[in-house]
């Protein structure tokens, strides 16, 4: 998406209610996807400040709660590795899930690949991982600019209803990583 960072939002056309008698009966119905959003108070302001911030979810529809951080930073955020230089190391994963239903799975991602998976077979989930991959080896290269490594989660119900947080953006500082490895081996 041409360097872009967007948060995860959902939604959608559910013409069940005043337009009923436009859609076809046989048509299978969907319902519409929900977004989420955390923000400090329901002030238009802080809505919009929280969807600036990318500080939201998306549901296909179930009111799913959920939190997600990477060292203690909230979805949304984006990281260097020069103002946390022990990222490059290891990564503290934590957050939070009550589902409308029973919990199938929480996924968290990184680059779009699933590097863990909870079972909990329970409505909700408090939980917390480290992530020890070296960043640079994970890192997604990019020309002229910095490499990157971006974090979500994506939580599937038994209902099959899903839930993805926004992602968490950690650029890589080459500069940052050779300092850090010099430091180490002195």
């Amino acid at each position: 998406m041409m360097n872009c960072r967007f948060g995860f939002v959902a939604g959608g056309y559910d013409d069940r209610g005043l337009y009923q008698d436009f859609y076809d009966s046989t048509q299978a119905q969907y319902f519409a996807g929900l977004t989420a959003i955390i923000s400090k108070d329901q002030s238009k302001a802080s809505i919009m400040e929280a969807l600036y911030n990318r500080s939201c979810y998306a549901t296909t529809g179930a009111k799913i709660i959920l939190n997600f951080f990477v060292a203690g930073s909230f979805m949304g955020t984006q990281l260097e590795t020069t103002a946390k230089p022990g990222l490059l190391f290891n990564r503290y994963i934590s957050g939070f899930v009550v589902g409308t239903d029973l919990i199938k799975s929480v996924q968290i991602i990184r680059n779009n690949k699933v590097i863990n998976t909870f079972h909990p077979k329970a409505n909700s989930l408090d939980f917390d991982f480290d992530d020890f991959e070296k960043l640079d080896k994970v890192a997604i290269a990019q020309k002229e600019k910095p490499s990157f490594v971006f974090y979500y989660l994506k939580v599937i119900q038994n209902d099959d209803h899903i839930a993805w947080s926004s992602p968490i953006w950690i650029d890589l500082s080459l500069d940052t990583a050779k300092n850090n490895l010099k430091k180490v081996k002195k």
